[in-house]
Protein backbone atom coordinates (compact mmCIF):
# COMPACT_ATOMS: atom_id res chain seq x y z
CA UNK A 1 0.00 0.00 0.00
CA UNK A 2 1.62 3.06 -1.36
CA UNK A 3 1.15 5.51 1.54
CA UNK A 4 4.54 8.37 0.47
CA UNK A 5 1.78 11.09 -0.35
CA UNK A 6 1.34 11.03 3.21
CA UNK A 7 3.05 13.33 6.03
CA UNK A 8 5.29 11.61 7.95
CA UNK A 9 3.52 13.08 11.15
CA UNK A 10 0.23 12.19 10.26
CA UNK A 11 -2.00 10.16 12.49
CA UNK A 12 -3.65 8.37 9.66
CA UNK A 13 -0.66 6.68 8.54
CA UNK A 14 -0.15 4.57 11.38
CA UNK A 15 -4.10 3.68 11.20
CA UNK A 16 -3.71 3.23 7.66
CA UNK A 17 -1.05 0.43 8.41
CA UNK A 18 -3.31 -0.84 11.18
CA UNK A 19 -5.61 -1.56 8.75
CA UNK A 20 -3.62 -2.94 6.10
CA UNK A 21 -2.12 -5.53 8.76
CA UNK A 22 -5.93 -6.23 10.46
CA UNK A 23 -6.45 -7.28 6.71
CA UNK A 24 -3.83 -9.39 6.39
CA UNK A 25 -4.53 -11.22 9.98
CA UNK A 26 -7.87 -11.61 8.46
CA UNK A 27 -6.76 -13.96 5.25
CA UNK A 28 -4.09 -15.44 7.83
CA UNK A 29 -5.42 -16.30 10.79
CA UNK A 30 -8.54 -18.87 9.98
CA UNK A 31 -8.28 -20.44 13.48
CA UNK A 32 -8.59 -16.79 15.04
CA UNK A 33 -11.31 -14.45 12.72
CA UNK A 34 -13.42 -12.76 15.43
CA UNK A 35 -10.49 -11.24 16.65
CA UNK A 36 -8.97 -10.31 12.98
CA UNK A 37 -12.79 -9.10 12.30
CA UNK A 38 -12.91 -7.10 15.57
CA UNK A 39 -9.39 -5.39 14.61
CA UNK A 40 -10.28 -4.69 11.55
CA UNK A 41 -13.48 -3.31 12.07
CA UNK A 42 -11.93 -1.03 15.48
CA UNK A 43 -9.80 0.38 13.02
CA UNK A 44 -11.72 1.16 10.23
CA UNK A 45 -14.25 3.04 12.78
CA UNK A 46 -11.34 5.30 14.20
CA UNK A 47 -10.35 5.70 10.98
CA UNK A 48 -13.84 7.53 9.69
CA UNK A 49 -14.47 9.01 13.05
CA UNK A 50 -10.91 11.79 12.68
CA UNK A 51 -11.10 14.62 10.83
CA UNK A 52 -9.47 13.97 7.11
CA UNK A 53 -8.73 15.71 4.32
CA UNK A 54 -10.43 14.93 1.24
CA UNK A 55 -7.35 12.98 -0.13
CA UNK A 56 -6.89 10.99 2.95
CA UNK A 57 -10.92 10.26 3.11
CA UNK A 58 -10.98 9.29 -1.59
CA UNK A 59 -7.36 7.10 0.12
CA UNK A 60 -9.45 5.39 2.90
CA UNK A 61 -12.30 4.80 0.90
CA UNK A 62 -10.39 3.26 -1.82
CA UNK A 63 -8.37 1.17 0.61
CA UNK A 64 -11.92 -0.03 2.29
CA UNK A 65 -13.76 -0.58 -1.35
CA UNK A 66 -11.04 -2.86 -1.98
CA UNK A 67 -11.30 -4.54 1.62
CA UNK A 68 -14.72 -5.65 0.59
CA UNK A 69 -14.56 -6.62 -2.50
CA UNK A 70 -12.34 -9.35 -0.96
CA UNK A 71 -13.70 -10.04 2.30
CA UNK A 72 -15.82 -13.08 3.55
CA UNK A 73 -19.92 -11.85 4.39
CA UNK A 74 -19.09 -11.85 7.62
CA UNK A 75 -16.50 -9.24 7.91
CA UNK A 76 -18.73 -7.32 5.54
CA UNK A 77 -21.86 -7.30 7.50
CA UNK A 78 -19.64 -6.38 10.56
CA UNK A 79 -17.74 -3.49 8.61
CA UNK A 80 -21.80 -2.54 7.35
CA UNK A 81 -23.08 -2.76 11.56
CA UNK A 82 -20.57 -0.03 12.53
CA UNK A 83 -20.49 2.35 9.73
CA UNK A 84 -24.30 2.36 9.64
CA UNK A 85 -24.67 5.01 12.54
CA UNK A 86 -21.61 6.96 11.20
CA UNK A 87 -22.15 10.42 9.46
CA UNK A 88 -18.75 11.48 7.61
CA UNK A 89 -18.30 7.88 5.69
CA UNK A 90 -17.60 8.73 2.41
CA UNK A 91 -21.13 8.51 0.45
CA UNK A 92 -19.79 6.10 -2.32
CA UNK A 93 -18.26 3.18 0.52
CA UNK A 94 -21.80 3.54 2.04
CA UNK A 95 -23.54 2.76 -1.79
CA UNK A 96 -20.73 -0.23 -1.98
CA UNK A 97 -22.36 -1.62 1.15
CA UNK A 98 -25.78 -0.74 0.25
CA UNK A 99 -25.76 -2.78 -3.29
CA UNK A 100 -24.16 -5.86 -1.67
CA UNK A 101 -25.88 -8.71 -0.34
CA UNK A 102 -28.92 -7.96 1.73
CA UNK A 103 -27.43 -9.29 4.98
CA UNK A 104 -25.06 -6.80 4.22
CA UNK A 105 -27.02 -3.86 3.28
CA UNK A 106 -29.60 -4.05 5.28
CA UNK A 107 -28.31 -2.11 8.18
CA UNK A 108 -26.39 0.81 6.10
CA UNK A 109 -30.31 0.72 4.34
CA UNK A 110 -31.91 1.20 7.72
CA UNK A 111 -29.85 3.64 9.35
CA UNK A 112 -27.03 5.36 7.80
CA UNK A 113 -28.32 9.28 7.32
CA UNK A 114 -25.45 9.10 4.60
CA UNK A 115 -28.18 8.13 2.11
CA UNK A 116 -29.86 10.63 0.48
CA UNK A 117 -33.79 10.39 -1.35
CA UNK A 118 -31.60 10.05 -4.71
CA UNK A 119 -29.79 7.27 -3.18
CA UNK A 120 -32.56 5.14 -1.97
CA UNK A 121 -34.90 5.63 -5.03
CA UNK A 122 -32.06 3.83 -7.07
CA UNK A 123 -31.90 1.36 -4.69
CA UNK A 124 -35.73 0.60 -4.60
CA UNK A 125 -35.90 1.65 -8.71
CA UNK A 126 -32.86 -1.29 -9.20
CA UNK A 127 -32.82 -3.76 -6.14
CA UNK A 128 -36.03 -6.26 -4.83
CA UNK A 129 -38.34 -6.72 -1.88
CA UNK A 130 -35.44 -6.85 0.55
CA UNK A 131 -33.65 -4.03 0.08
CA UNK A 132 -37.38 -2.32 0.30
CA UNK A 133 -37.68 -3.74 3.93
CA UNK A 134 -34.71 -2.64 5.14
CA UNK A 135 -35.31 1.01 3.60
CA UNK A 136 -38.72 1.02 5.42
CA UNK A 137 -37.49 0.55 8.83
CA UNK A 138 -35.81 4.08 8.69
CA UNK A 139 -36.07 6.04 11.35
CA UNK A 140 -35.43 9.50 9.05
CA UNK A 141 -37.58 9.14 5.99
CA UNK A 142 -39.23 11.26 3.28
CA UNK A 143 -42.53 11.36 1.97
CA UNK A 144 -42.23 10.71 -1.31
CA UNK A 145 -39.28 7.59 -0.12
CA UNK A 146 -42.53 6.47 2.32
CA UNK A 147 -45.09 6.96 -1.03
CA UNK A 148 -42.60 5.02 -3.70
CA UNK A 149 -42.01 2.39 -0.72
CA UNK A 150 -46.23 1.85 -0.81
CA UNK A 151 -46.42 2.08 -4.42
CA UNK A 152 -44.25 -1.11 -4.52
CA UNK A 153 -47.64 -2.95 -3.28
CA UNK A 154 -45.41 -5.56 -1.56
CA UNK A 155 -47.32 -6.90 1.50
CA UNK A 156 -43.92 -7.30 3.93
CA UNK A 157 -42.71 -3.74 2.77
CA UNK A 158 -45.97 -2.46 3.84
CA UNK A 159 -45.93 -4.07 7.48
CA UNK A 160 -42.30 -2.99 8.26
CA UNK A 161 -43.75 0.65 7.25
CA UNK A 162 -46.80 0.46 9.61
CA UNK A 163 -44.99 -1.17 12.01
CA UNK A 164 -42.07 2.42 12.39
CA UNK A 165 -43.50 4.27 14.79
CA UNK A 166 -41.02 6.51 13.75
CA UNK A 167 -42.59 8.00 10.42
CA UNK A 168 -46.09 9.63 9.94
CA UNK A 169 -47.78 7.69 7.29
CA UNK A 170 -49.11 9.92 4.03
CA UNK A 171 -52.88 10.60 3.51
CA UNK A 172 -51.21 8.57 -0.17
CA UNK A 173 -49.54 5.82 1.36
CA UNK A 174 -52.58 5.16 3.52
CA UNK A 175 -55.07 4.78 1.01
CA UNK A 176 -52.11 2.59 -0.94
CA UNK A 177 -51.77 0.60 2.79
CA UNK A 178 -55.86 0.61 3.23
CA UNK A 179 -56.19 -1.34 0.30
CA UNK A 180 -53.54 -3.88 0.61
CA UNK A 181 -54.38 -4.43 4.32
CA UNK A 182 -57.97 -5.82 2.44
CA UNK A 183 -56.20 -8.89 1.61
CA UNK A 184 -53.83 -9.55 5.10
CA UNK A 185 -54.91 -10.10 8.31
CA UNK A 186 -50.94 -9.14 9.21
CA UNK A 187 -51.09 -5.82 7.61
CA UNK A 188 -54.32 -5.24 8.95
CA UNK A 189 -53.10 -5.69 12.38
CA UNK A 190 -50.58 -3.16 13.06
CA UNK A 191 -52.25 -0.80 10.66
CA UNK A 192 -55.28 -0.46 12.73
CA UNK A 193 -53.04 0.49 15.77
CA UNK A 194 -51.83 3.35 14.16
CA UNK A 195 -53.08 6.73 15.13
CA UNK A 196 -53.33 7.86 11.43
CA UNK A 197 -56.30 5.36 10.71
CA UNK A 198 -59.62 6.71 11.89
CA UNK A 199 -62.87 5.29 12.51
CA UNK A 200 -64.34 5.75 8.93
CA UNK A 201 -60.69 3.44 7.29
CA UNK A 202 -61.35 1.49 10.50
CA UNK A 203 -65.31 0.27 9.47
CA UNK A 204 -63.97 -0.47 6.32
CA UNK A 205 -61.18 -2.72 6.97
CA UNK A 206 -63.71 -4.13 9.20
CA UNK A 207 -64.79 -5.67 6.23
CA UNK A 208 -62.00 -7.65 5.20
CA UNK A 209 -60.49 -8.80 8.21
CA UNK A 210 -60.56 -11.99 9.89
CA UNK A 211 -62.39 -12.27 13.66
CA UNK A 212 -59.19 -11.78 15.64
CA UNK A 213 -58.84 -8.48 14.26
CA UNK A 214 -62.82 -7.68 14.03
CA UNK A 215 -62.51 -8.14 17.89
CA UNK A 216 -59.79 -5.60 17.85
CA UNK A 217 -61.20 -3.23 15.81
CA UNK A 218 -63.98 -3.06 18.46
CA UNK A 219 -61.96 -2.24 21.08
CA UNK A 220 -60.08 0.16 19.48
CA UNK A 221 -62.63 2.35 18.21
CA UNK A 222 -65.64 1.47 20.36
CA UNK A 223 -67.85 -0.16 17.43
CA UNK A 224 -71.28 -1.44 17.99
CA UNK A 225 -71.98 -4.04 15.95
CA UNK A 226 -75.20 -2.58 14.31
CA UNK A 227 -73.21 0.41 13.24
CA UNK A 228 -70.46 -2.00 11.57
CA UNK A 229 -72.95 -3.92 10.04
CA UNK A 230 -74.61 -1.00 8.65
CA UNK A 231 -71.91 0.61 7.64
CA UNK A 232 -70.12 -2.62 6.03
CA UNK A 233 -73.43 -3.08 4.02
CA UNK A 234 -72.72 0.77 2.65
CA UNK A 235 -69.26 0.04 1.31
CA UNK A 236 -69.11 -3.03 -0.41
CA UNK A 237 -72.99 -4.14 -1.19
CA UNK A 238 -71.33 -3.19 -4.98
CA UNK A 239 -69.13 -6.20 -5.09
CA UNK A 240 -71.92 -8.65 -4.73
CA UNK A 241 -73.08 -9.90 -8.41
CA UNK A 242 -75.08 -7.30 -10.05
CA UNK A 243 -78.81 -7.55 -11.19
CA UNK A 244 -80.09 -6.39 -14.32
CA UNK A 245 -80.87 -2.89 -13.11
CA UNK A 246 -78.28 0.05 -13.81
CA UNK A 247 -79.88 1.50 -10.44
CA UNK A 248 -78.28 -1.04 -8.14
CA UNK A 249 -74.29 0.40 -9.64
CA UNK A 250 -76.16 4.12 -7.34
CA UNK A 251 -74.06 5.31 -5.20
CA UNK A 252 -75.25 5.74 -1.41
CA UNK A 253 -74.48 9.04 0.67
CA UNK A 254 -71.97 7.25 2.37
CA UNK A 255 -70.13 6.37 -0.59
CA UNK A 256 -70.39 9.41 -2.46
CA UNK A 257 -69.17 11.70 1.38
CA UNK A 258 -65.71 8.77 1.47
CA UNK A 259 -65.43 10.34 -2.78
CA UNK A 260 -65.29 13.59 -1.36
CA UNK A 261 -62.98 13.30 1.39
CA UNK A 262 -60.61 11.98 -1.23
CA UNK A 263 -61.47 14.90 -3.48
CA UNK A 264 -60.59 17.14 -0.52
CA UNK A 265 -57.30 15.31 0.47
CA UNK A 266 -56.38 15.57 -2.98
CA UNK A 267 -55.91 12.16 -3.64
CA UNK A 268 -58.85 11.30 -6.10
CA UNK A 269 -56.44 10.27 -8.98
CA UNK A 270 -57.08 8.34 -11.88
CA UNK A 271 -54.59 5.45 -10.38
CA UNK A 272 -56.99 5.16 -7.89
CA UNK A 273 -60.01 4.71 -9.44
CA UNK A 274 -58.66 2.08 -11.68
CA UNK A 275 -58.01 0.41 -8.22
CA UNK A 276 -61.55 0.88 -7.61
CA UNK A 277 -63.00 -0.93 -10.34
CA UNK A 278 -60.67 -3.33 -10.68
CA UNK A 279 -62.03 -4.48 -6.80
CA UNK A 280 -65.24 -4.59 -8.85
CA UNK A 281 -66.35 -1.49 -6.75
CA UNK A 282 -68.93 -0.58 -9.15
CA UNK A 283 -70.84 2.04 -7.31
CA UNK A 284 -67.47 3.57 -5.39
CA UNK A 285 -65.78 4.37 -8.84
CA UNK A 286 -69.01 6.02 -10.22
CA UNK A 287 -69.07 8.25 -6.58
CA UNK A 288 -65.43 8.90 -7.44
CA UNK A 289 -65.72 9.98 -11.28
CA UNK A 290 -68.66 11.94 -10.53
CA UNK A 291 -66.69 14.10 -7.78
CA UNK A 292 -63.64 13.97 -10.21
CA UNK A 293 -65.56 15.10 -13.72
CA UNK A 294 -68.27 17.68 -11.66
CA UNK A 295 -70.93 15.38 -13.36
CA UNK A 296 -73.45 14.33 -11.21
CA UNK A 297 -73.91 10.42 -10.23
CA UNK A 298 -76.93 10.00 -12.23
CA UNK A 299 -75.23 11.44 -15.42
CA UNK A 300 -72.22 9.63 -14.62
CA UNK A 301 -74.15 6.32 -14.93
CA UNK A 302 -75.73 7.22 -17.83
CA UNK A 303 -72.55 7.55 -19.40
CA UNK A 304 -70.98 4.03 -18.27
CA UNK A 305 -74.61 2.36 -19.47
CA UNK A 306 -73.82 3.35 -23.24
CA UNK A 307 -73.16 0.67 -25.22
CA UNK A 308 -71.15 2.46 -27.87
CA UNK A 309 -69.32 3.96 -25.05
CA UNK A 310 -69.42 7.83 -26.82
CA UNK A 311 -69.89 8.86 -23.67
CA UNK A 312 -67.37 7.96 -21.73
CA UNK A 313 -65.36 8.57 -24.47
CA UNK A 314 -66.50 11.99 -24.03
CA UNK A 315 -65.80 12.30 -20.15
CA UNK A 316 -61.84 11.03 -20.58
CA UNK A 317 -60.55 13.65 -23.44
CA UNK A 318 -62.64 16.39 -21.73
CA UNK A 319 -60.57 15.64 -18.26
CA UNK A 320 -57.05 14.58 -20.19
CA UNK A 321 -57.59 10.53 -18.91
CA UNK A 322 -54.97 9.40 -21.07
CA UNK A 323 -56.38 6.86 -24.22
CA UNK A 324 -55.00 3.51 -22.27
CA UNK A 325 -57.05 4.27 -18.85
CA UNK A 326 -60.09 4.88 -20.58
CA UNK A 327 -60.08 1.20 -22.34
CA UNK A 328 -59.54 0.21 -19.15
CA UNK A 329 -62.09 1.87 -17.56
CA UNK A 330 -64.34 0.56 -20.57
CA UNK A 331 -63.42 -2.94 -19.53
CA UNK A 332 -63.62 -2.83 -16.42
CA UNK A 333 -67.35 -1.02 -16.13
CA UNK A 334 -68.82 -3.81 -18.53
CA UNK A 335 -71.21 -5.05 -15.55
CA UNK A 336 -73.04 -1.84 -16.32
CA UNK A 337 -73.80 -2.49 -19.50
CA UNK A 338 -73.70 -5.68 -20.65
CA UNK A 339 -74.69 -6.90 -16.90
CA UNK A 340 -72.09 -10.36 -16.75
CA UNK A 341 -71.78 -10.30 -20.66
CA UNK A 342 -68.84 -10.42 -22.34
CA UNK A 343 -67.02 -6.98 -24.21
CA UNK A 344 -68.81 -6.81 -27.47
CA UNK A 345 -65.49 -6.39 -29.67
CA UNK A 346 -67.45 -4.33 -32.01
CA UNK A 347 -68.75 -1.99 -29.12
CA UNK A 348 -65.08 -1.66 -27.60
CA UNK A 349 -63.45 -0.57 -31.57
CA UNK A 350 -66.23 2.14 -31.78
CA UNK A 351 -65.28 3.20 -28.68
CA UNK A 352 -61.34 3.79 -29.35
CA UNK A 353 -62.45 5.01 -32.63
CA UNK A 354 -64.40 7.75 -31.36
CA UNK A 355 -62.20 8.38 -28.32
CA UNK A 356 -59.23 8.90 -30.98
CA UNK A 357 -61.64 10.97 -33.61
CA UNK A 358 -62.89 13.62 -30.58
CA UNK A 359 -60.59 16.63 -29.98
CA UNK A 360 -60.51 17.77 -25.97
CA UNK A 361 -61.55 20.82 -26.89
CA UNK A 362 -64.84 19.81 -28.16
CA UNK A 363 -65.00 17.11 -25.36
CA UNK A 364 -65.25 19.94 -22.74
CA UNK A 365 -67.83 21.91 -24.33
CA UNK A 366 -70.02 18.80 -24.57
CA UNK A 367 -69.66 18.57 -20.63
CA UNK A 368 -69.77 21.72 -19.76
CA UNK A 369 -73.17 21.82 -22.29
CA UNK A 370 -74.28 18.97 -19.72
CA UNK A 371 -73.29 20.68 -16.77
CA UNK A 372 -75.59 23.47 -17.64
CA UNK A 373 -78.56 21.11 -18.78
CA UNK A 374 -78.51 19.46 -15.50
CA UNK A 375 -78.60 23.18 -13.23
CA UNK A 376 -81.49 24.00 -15.96
CA UNK A 377 -83.50 20.98 -14.63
Amino acid sequence: MDLSFLDKTSTVTPLLVRLYDSHKLHGLASDDKPLARAELTSAVSELLEMELSPKESELIADVLIGLMRQAEIDLREALSERLAVLENVPLRLILQLANDEIPVAAPVLSKSPVLGDMDLIYIIKSKGPEYWQAIARRENMSNQIMNLLTDTRDIDTAIQLVKNKNINLTEYSLTILSDLAQQSDALAAPLLRREEVGPELAKVLYAYVGEEIKEQVKTLYGFESQSVVQTIDEVIVEMVEASDAVSEFAPSEAILRAADRYKQKGLLTIKLMLGTLRRGQIAAFVAQFSRYSGLPPKTTLEILSQTSGQGLAVACKAFDVPKEDFISIFLLTNRVRNHGHMVALNDMTKAISYFNKIKPEVARNIIENSLDEELKK
